[in-house]
């Protein structure tokens, strides 16, 4: 049996399954794909083939291989479109094939989307899938996968003692999505995404950009984590720069997650946060909602939580509780 949990960020392809082994198995591809090119040295060569994927014919590295063979790379696909693009589904189909190479057959495929494009866009998110392997393919808005991971253990059974009242705030690169969920039943009205962590870096480029550092996007987004940047053979501390620019986004994103919530804001017995930027934004956000609290291993809450549905699906079609 494998139940394949996949997250397609605009950062990275999260990727949770079980294993032959039984272990389970998360791995990340960066959100990267190129057109290939010729690799003259063997070795390189031989490590691009595992991250090498075709597309209605033409040839796609992705991941690491991309961004060693490309060099110097513009982010792309930060905009709703990005499942229209090729490299989209580059992306998806590598990430079948990893899994593939592992367990051969893949039972089923839960992935998701934002919940501000989810109605328009789930038909073709499960088409795009759908195309990469035979598997079942189930598309969810993206916060259920946070919920799951929370309320369904590793082996895909229902925890009894879960909260039925949850919030859930999944903090990724391109948006932040949210969701609320009353009596275990999904609040439709409470569902929204706002700014990512692209919106942060944004600013951070603008305002060295003011101060005199000409710096790309991708510096800017490394200095969200470290605080500084290299520029011409120094390390120059912008932390305070950051710091202003979190502060920002985490006001934006009480402000949009809290009209969404509206009062369903106060019954929520924990709000869940999660996402790559969870662990950055949580003390940000954390006054303004003392029940929140950030989820183990938020990055990959997402594709997890999805796994352990898929597994508890199959559980239950097969009369296994273990």
């Amino acid at each position: 049996m494998a139940c394949v949990g996949l997250d397609i960020g605009h950062s990275a392809v999260k990727v949770a399954w079980r294993g032959k082994d039984g272990e389970l198995k998360h791995v990340t591809i960066p959100s990267v794909a190129v057109p290939a090119m010729t690799i003259s040295d063997k070795a390189a060569s031989d490590q691009a083939a595992k991250e090498t994927v075709t597309v209605d014919g033409d040839v796609y590295f992705i991941g690491d291989t991309a961004i060693h063979e490309a060099g110097s790379l513009k982010v792309a696909g930060l905009h709703h479109r990005w499942l229209e693009m090729r490299e989209f589904r580059a992306l998806v189909q590598g990430a079948i094939n990893l899994v593939m190479a592992d367990v051969g057959n893949i039972d089923s495929v839960i992935t998701g989307l934002p919940p501000a494009i989810f109605r328009e866009k789930q038909l073709q998110m499960r088409n795009i899938v759908s195309a990469c392997t035979e598997a079942e393919v189930k598309v969810y808005p993206e916060p259920n996968g946070v919920s799951m991971r929370y309320s369904i253990d590793e082996k895909g059974r229902m925890i009894p003692d879960a909260k039925k009242n949850l919030g859930v705030i999944a903090i990724g690169r391109f948006t932040t999505d949210s969701m609320a969920l009353l009596n275990g039943r999904w609040v439709e009205e409470a569902a929204g995404s706002a700014n990512g962590m692209s919106r942060a870096a944004i600013m951070v480029q603008k305002k060295l950009k003011d101060q005199g550092y000409e710096v790309d996007y991708l510096d800017a987004d490394d200095a969200l984590w470290k605080g500084v940047i290299q520029y011409y053979g120094k390390e120059i501390d912008v932390s305070a720069t950051v710091k202003i620019a979190m502060r920002i986004l985490s006001s934006e994103i009480f402000d949009a997650v809290s009209t969404k919530f509206g009062d369903n804001g106060r019954k929520l017995d924990k709000i869940l946060v999660a996402g790559g930027g969870a662990e950055l934004l949580f003390d940000g956000l954390a006054p303004y909602w003392p029940q929140a609290e950030l989820i183990e291993d938020p990055r990959f809450a997402v594709a997890e939580g999805f796994r352990r549905f898929g597994e508890g699906v199959w559980n239950a079609r097969h009369g296994e509780s273990a």
